[in-house]
């Protein structure tokens, strides 16, 4: 199961959800900690489905979560070449991600690259944040793209603001940062900038309250297409529970961050 609005209690024994967004697990397939990986995960099924055939994609934040999942599905929709951004690059080309390419963004800025300005990807999926204000920063700058214009069919998609924290003091502010600034992006580089920039597209609120998506998730592992990915599973105690946030908040986690509360 997952939540339907945000965590309550997450680290208690016992948690409520709906029943909308639950799914049965066959535990002979899916261990429980791979079962809550997948179930928190359940935002790349939902990326995936944007995914074209013959694509070459470029994943930002591929090591991480709903990245590590992500990269999967692309080659299972057939994208031709998958790219990821990672501080550890070896994770990403090593199955079952197996990226056709992974750089370490810490050592190479991916937007200066020459391979790709040449040869740029048709899709941009964002899950780390950032990449559309260096796009610009660079088009501002005429410098080669590294992702086809939208004139060529050239796509940005992105779960994540521009920043990892933000202001959110007030009403106006998160009003801005999560339907504004997005829908000025949308239209503009539908109208206005369509052969410098690919076209934005920002679906931070992907999941639907129902369990079609969490269906999809676990048959794609019952028949051995997604393979979860588990930071942990780290133990349920004190040191156990700071541990799994640290890692959360130090944003690198390799795969999902699962607690194991205590043995079926």
């Amino acid at each position: 199961a997952r939540f339907t609005v945000a965590p309550r209690r997450a680290m208690a024994e016992y948690a409520s959800v709906s029943s909308s967004v639950c799914e049965k697990v066959d535990t002979k397939k899916i261990t429980p900690e791979e079962a809550a990986a997948l179930a928190s995960a359940s935002p790349a099924v939902v990326l995936s489905e944007r995914i074209r055939p013959n694509e070459r994609v470029l994943i930002l934040g591929a090591g991480g979560g709903v990245g590590s999942h992500l990269c999967q599905l692309a080659r299972m929709k057939g994208a031709s070449y998958i790219c990821g951004l990672s501080r550890e690059p070896q994770r990403l080309l090593d199955a079952p991600l197996s990226c056709d390419d992974a750089i370490d963004y810490t050592q190479e800025n991916i937007y200066e690259s020459k391979k790709y300005q040449q040869e740029p990807f048709d899709t941009i999926i964002d899950l780390a944040c950032g990449g559309w204000p260096q796009l610009v920063e660079n088009r501002r700058h005429k410098l080669p793209s590294i992702v086809k214009p939208a004139s060529q069919g050239g796509r940005y998609i992105t779960i994540t603001s521009d920043t990892p924290y933000f202001d959110a003091s007030s009403f106006f502010h998160i009003i801005g940062i999560f339907l504004l600034k997005p829908l000025r992006r949308y239209i503009l580089s539908r109208l206005f900038t369509r052969k410098s920039l690919p076209t934005f597209t920002s679906i931070m609120d992907c999941l639907p309250e129902t369990r079609d998506v969490m269906t999809k998730t676990m048959n794609l592992a019952n028949e051995g297409k997604l393979q979860a990915v588990i930071d942990g599973p780290y133990p349920m105690d004190t040191e156990g529970v700071r541990k799994a946030f640290h890692t959360l908040q130090s944003r690198h986690p390799k795969g999902k961050v699962v607690v194991k509360v205590a043995d079926l």
